[in-house]
């Protein structure tokens, strides 16, 4: 509330605030002040980016680890639906064409209620390799790092004059190429198994059959002796029941 005084000629004047100069005059000063403020500010920052560009680098963090290259396919047999998508596309990939006879997996379908996907087990022993009877070098080879195997050279395969690896295949899943006489092997698609993906587009409901893993392992001495009609007598038995008949369906 202001007040008023009695000035030179008798009226009344308004009396200046004070504090009203004092908040004037104080906004003055720090009018003044802040280009002093700014440009100490600048310094400081200025010589923080100094320090930091002297000082050393921090040491980086350590490398991931590379996941290991071997790999096996795995295979949830009763799961399989016998949709064949991952033959066809396993044929498409290495002869350009769909023809499930030159593919390097097979599904086998017992009484017309039972398939068996036949798969490459990718033995670490590769009972295959050690059969091979050719001389000085074995037509076939296992290489370590991708765990697959492989021709040396196709020309020294001995083909249908010879049986050996595929007499030796555990889980007797080798066969011969329909034109060649060569046994065909499975070379996970250079690591990229196009059965797998193929799979996994077919089985959203009931869950896939093919998955393709790093092998750090090795796959089970046991297992890998279930060859295709153990695994059909083990399917029958577990999924269907024997009627009246005897029969199962």
């Amino acid at each position: 509330m202001e007040e008023k005084q009695n000035g030179p000629t008798g009226e009344q004047q308004p009396k200046t605030d004070v504090g009203r100069r004092n908040f004037l005059a104080s906004s003055a000063v720090l009018g003044l002040g802040l280009p002093l403020v700014s440009l100490a500010d600048s310094k400081i920052v200025q010589a923080a980016e100094a320090k930091k560009a002297a000082a050393p680098a921090p040491p980086a963090a350590p490398a991931a680890a590379a996941a290991p290259k071997a790999k096996a396919l795995h295979v949830e047999r009763r799961r399989c639906t016998g949709c064949n998508s991952c033959v066809f596309a396993c044929s498409l990939h290495h002869e350009g064409v769909v023809r499930p006879s030159v593919a390097r997996m097979q599904v086998l379908r017992h009484q017309g209620i039972v398939d068996v996907p036949i798969i490459c087990w990718h033995c670490p022993d590769a009972p295959c390799v050690k059969s091979c009877p050719t001389t000085p070098i074995r037509a076939i080879e296992k290489d370590p790092a991708t765990n697959v195997v492989k021709y040396v050279d196709e020309k020294i395969c001995l083909g249908a004059k010879c049986n050996k690896c595929i007499e030796a295949c555990p889980p007797k899943y080798l066969m011969r190429h329909p034109d060649t006489g060569r046994p065909i092997f499975c070379d996970l698609c250079d690591g990229d198994p196009q059965c797998v993906k193929a799979c996994d587009q077919q089985s959203k409901e009931t869950g896939q059959t093919l998955r393709c893993d790093a092998q750090v392992g090795g796959i089970h001495w046991s297992y890998r002796e279930i060859t295709p009609q153990d695994a059909i007598e083990g399917l029958m038995v577990a999924m269907y029941y024997p009627n009246l008949d005897g029969k199962r369906r």
